[in-house]
C-alpha cells in the first residue's frame, strides 16, 4: 500500500510539471516573437515588407525587415508589427478573404471590410519582377504567397484609376536601398 501511494504521489508530481511546462507553451494559432528591424533587410536573410501609407493623411512609407521566416506574405505583414487584416466578401463562387487593412489603413469608418467596392481603394501587392529591376503586380494572395529569404514586398493602396493610381510611391532600387530616401 506504502508503494502504491509513493508511485501516485510521484506520478502526481510530474504530471503537475507537465501541465505547467505545457501551460508555459505558445498557445496553438499564436506565433512565438518574431523580431524585426526598421529599414530593408539589406544584405542579411529576411523579408524586406515595404507598406505604402502615402495615400492617407499623414501617411508615410514604412520599410521594415523580417528577420523570421514568414510563411505567407501576410504573416510577414503581422511579423514586423503592421497589423494586418483580412476582409470578408461575398463573391460568384462563395465567400472570399482579402488584404482589407494594414496599420490602421484604411479605418473601419472608411471602409468595413466587407467586401470590395467598385471603383474603390484596395491594397495592392507587389513583387521584384523577374530581372528584379521594377515592381510588378503579384500574381498569388498575400495568404498564398510563400516568400523566400531576401524577397521585398511591396504594397500600396489606390482604386487603381487616373485619379487615385495605385501604384509604390519608391521604385524598386529605393525599396532596397538602406540608404534611400523613400517619399514622405
Amino acid at each position: 500500500m506504502k508503494d502504491r501511494r509513493r508511485y501516485r504521489r510521484a506520478f502526481a508530481v510530474l504530471f503537475a510539471f507537465f501541465a505547467a511546462l505545457v501551460g508555459t507553451a505558445v498557445p496553438a494559432g499564436a506565433s512565438a516573437a518574431v523580431s524585426w528591424t526598421e529599414g530593408p533587410c539589406g544584405g542579411t536573410p529576411g523579408i524586406t515588407v515595404v507598406a505604402d501609407l502615402t495615400k492617407f493623411p499623414g501617411g508615410k512609407v514604412i520599410r521594415r525587415c523580417d528577420t523570421g521566416s514568414p510563411a505567407t506574405a501576410f504573416a510577414a505583414l503581422a511579423d514586423v508589427g503592421l497589423s494586418p487584416e483580412h476582409g470578408t466578401g461575398q463573391g460568384q463562387n462563395g465567400p472570399y478573404d482579402y488584404l482589407c487593412r494594414i496599420d490602421g489603413h484604411p479605418t473601419a469608418a472608411e471602409d468595413p471590410c466587407t467586401g470590395f467596392v467598385p471603383d474603390g481603394g484596395y491594397w495592392a501587392f507587389w513583387v521584384p519582377d523577374t530581372a528584379g529591376a521594377n515592381w510588378t503586380y503579384a500574381l498569388e494572395g498575400v495568404d498564398t504567397y510563400h516568400p523566400a529569404s531576401g524577397a521585398v514586398l511591396g504594397f500600396s493602396f489606390g482604386a487603381g484609376t487616373a485619379s487615385d493610381p495605385n501604384a509604390m510611391s519608391l521604385t524598386l532600387a529605393q525599396a532596397k536601398d538602406p540608404n534611400g530616401n523613400p517619399p514622405r
